[in-house]
């Protein structure tokens, strides 16, 4: 059986022949090669699926480049200036209604980036520009770059089809975390007109991925779900929910399985994301970091996708010892769960050690029978 063809039975309801190891060490990797810090046995390596082949993983991989986005009739500015810890950008929109401006800087030591100002920083001043902006906001599916992965993954693993953000996560990108709550608090009907107009410009290519035979499951991947921003009851139901389920119910009478990538705090959005139709979760971060419990994931219907299980704890603030004891424990109490992916929770930190994450990968191999 080949690696593409368990982690199918997985993606599917079946019970897997092994418990997929799919260690995500993108971030990990392209920190690492831009240092010039890559391992002398990872010399070699063009990209981090070289990284996790060196590792004999299971490639349960998204592919966020698949899904792009442009403007119609109109375009950004970019400029680009060195700051005191990396690159600073600002990207400026000119519109009929005003200008819209954002500026982020990437901190280069440790391959990061953050907003400095928002998109959207005064709705009474903004509305009108932004409106217009979603207005000539137009997604497209590129079907070359899902077709050159499938290529590059193979027999190795599934690729997920990547979906851009929700409505919900596209007012916390443009509006910024605190904006977008107090956005939606002030001004519930407007939030709910934009998320409303956001969705009509992304619906047409979820219609598209639905309808592509190739495709077997489909993660919302820029997501980040996290309960302090995705506050259970109204919000997450009015702004997040009634959407997901929208999409979740075309993609499922496509045969499509669906995923959000979700790594903050979850036991509490679990009636959301039921509610929502979900077939799984990308990225869940358990304790003490997260609070998504083993016992979560069982009580969760069967065949609900538990992706992750190494965590910056593992990664990072423990010994050896104290990694092979957790485990230990972790996985027993796992036994009875068919749909465990173990990856990252949600990324492999870049301070992780090479070391730890082949320990890692070896303590997944022996409990979960992965064939040498």
């Amino acid at each position: 059986m080949t690696k593409r063809e368990n982690l199918l039975r997985l993606v599917r309801g079946q019970r897997p022949a092994w418990v997929p190891c799919a260690l995500n060490v993108g971030q990990w990797y392209l920190h690492h090669r831009k240092f010039g810090s890559l391992p002398a046995e990872l010399a070699g390596a063009q990209s981090h699926t070289d990284v996790m082949r060196w590792l004999d993983c299971d490639l349960f991989t998204r592919n966020p480049a698949g899904v792009q986005d442009r403007l119609e009739g109109a375009a950004w500015h970019t400029l680009t200036e060195t700051g005191a810890l990396g690159p600073r950008t600002t990207d400026t929109l000119r519109t009929p209604h005003g200008t819209l401006s954002r500026l982020t800087e990437e901190q280069t030591q440790y391959t990061a980036s953050y907003a400095v100002e928002d998109l959207v920083k005064d709705w009474a001043q903004d509305r009108r520009a932004y409106r217009w902006m979603l207005e000539r906001l137009t997604f497209s599916w590129d079907r070359g770059i899902f077709e050159q992965t499938l290529r590059l993954i193979g027999d190795d693993g599934v690729v997920m089809a990547s979906l851009p953000h929700t409505p919900l996560k596209r007012l916390h990108i443009d509006f910024g975390l605190d904006g977008a709550c107090l956005f939606i608090m002030d001004h519930p009907e407007e939030a709910q007109e934009v998320c409303d107009l956001y969705w009509s410009r992304l619906w047409p290519v979820i219609q598209e991925l639905a309808a592509d035979p190739r495709i077997e499951c489909i993660c919302f991947g820029g997501d980040n779900v996290d309960a302090p921003f995705y506050p259970p009851g109204e919000i997450i139901d009015r702004y997040w929910v009634r959407y997901l389920r929208e999409a979740t119910d075309l993609l499922h009478a496509h045969g499509k399985r669906v995923l959000v990538h979700a790594c903050g705090k979850l036991h509490r959005l679990i009636p959301a994301f039921l509610a929502a139709g979900l077939d799984g979760l990308d990225g869940m971060a358990h304790p003490p970091f997260g609070d998504w419990t083993v016992e979560d994931a069982c009580a969760m219907p069967r065949g609900f996708i538990y992706d992750g299980g190494f965590s910056a704890r593992e990664q990072v603030l423990m010994t050896d010892d104290e990694v092979k004891r957790f485990y230990a424990e972790f996985f027993p109490r796992l036994q009875g769960l068919d749909s465990l992916v173990f990856a990252a929770a949600c990324q492999t930190a870049i301070t992780t050690p090479w070391e730890r994450i082949k320990l890692v990968a070896e303590i997944c191999r022996a409990y979960g029978g992965r064939p040498d």
